[in-house]
């Protein structure tokens, strides 16, 4: 396990009062609780622009009514909400009983030393940058907590800037560029307490690569989500084999070329929030690729006689 990836301690819940209210038309008979006082999440404004989710791992389900998973509820003020009350920080607490509109339960889905549960979050720092968080916890039924997210020392869940696409090679075939991407390194924000099954390759075990392409010297489309500017073009294997290649569609036009990734989590989530469909939120892009029949060729340097300046000739 890299040096970079986070640990999760376990909460010492029996002192906590915890009262979760459970809803007689919830998938969960029982509580089940995650979370805790002491899960606090950083590095989010809690606003609009954040998207979150949670399922059983193996075991959730992006579509609606599927899966053992957060269903059509989203994070704010059901799952993350401010602790204390009244303040602007946060932590993760509810119980898989508590909403309705949860998908599935996690009893008998998997043998209970086996369950583990995911929890991911993806957001906007203050300058736009896109941001995101992954913790992976094992259940423990003679907690009060069973799914207990507690750091070791209460340390955040802190979101990080999200992994920017990387391109290790590219050739040139006919008019087109043919684009080798490395696995991105998702390890800054993965959060984990260790127990099997909560490792990186099972959590993320894949990434999306997108792809826009403009008109030669268009600037990109600055938006970060995926749709019109931002196309899928390749699911590549997080652990890099086979290599990610992913080829440029310019013909006979003359485009740049860039490239975003997104992690591709256990169970098919992704940056997107499947509760409120908002979509994927993709890096940010990488360095421009050209394509198309003429690459812009840079200018060699040359001696250009002018008038004496000073007595030297100027170099341009």
């Amino acid at each position: 396990m890299k040096k970079s990836t986070r640990f999760l301690g376990l909460a010492l819940t029996g002192a906590l009062a915890l009262v979760l209210p459970l809803n007689a038309e919830a998938a969960c008979g029982t509580p089940l609780a995650f979370g805790s006082y002491y899960s606090f999440v950083t590095g989010t404004l809690n606003g609009p622009a954040l998207r979150s989710n949670f399922w059983l791992l193996n075991n959730g389900n992006p579509g609606l009514a599927a899966g053992i998973d957060n269903g059509n509820v989203n994070e704010t003020g059901i799952w993350l909400v401010p602790y204390p009350a009244g303040q602007t920080t946060l932590a993760v607490l509810s119980s898989w009983a508590a909403q309705a509109g949860y998908d599935g339960c996690p009893e008998g889905a998997a043998p209970v030393d086996q369950m583990r549960m995911v929890m991911t979050f993806s957001d906007v720092d203050l300058t736009g940058s896109p941001t995101f968080a992954v913790a992976c916890v094992h259940r423990d039924p003679t907690a009060g907590i069973e799914f207990d997210f507690t750091r070791p020392a209460a340390a955040p869940l802190a979101l990080v800037p999200a992994q920017r696409a990387a391109i290790t090679n590219t050739v040139r075939a006919g008019n087109e560029a043919t684009i080798t991407v490395a696995p991105p390194n998702f390890a800054a924000g993965f959060y984990t307490d260790g127990s099997s099954g909560c490792d990186l390759a099972t959590v993320i075990p894949q990434f999306e690569v997108y792809k826009q392409q403009t008109g030669r010297g268009v600037p990109a489309d600055p938006t970060n989500d995926t749709g019109s500017a931002w196309v899928l073009v390749a699911t590549c294997a997080s652990s890099g084999s086979p290599a990610c290649v992913v080829t440029t569609t310019c013909g006979t036009t003359n485009c740049d070329n860039y490239l975003a990734v997104v992690p591709k989590f256990n169970s098919g989530f992704t940056t997107a929030e499947a509760a409120t469909g908002s979509p994927a939120r993709v890096s940010a892009k990488s360095a421009n690729v050209q394509a198309g029949p003429t690459l812009a060729v840079t200018p060699k340097s040359k001696i250009i006689r002018n008038e004496k300046v000073g007595g030297k000739q100027i170099q341009q």
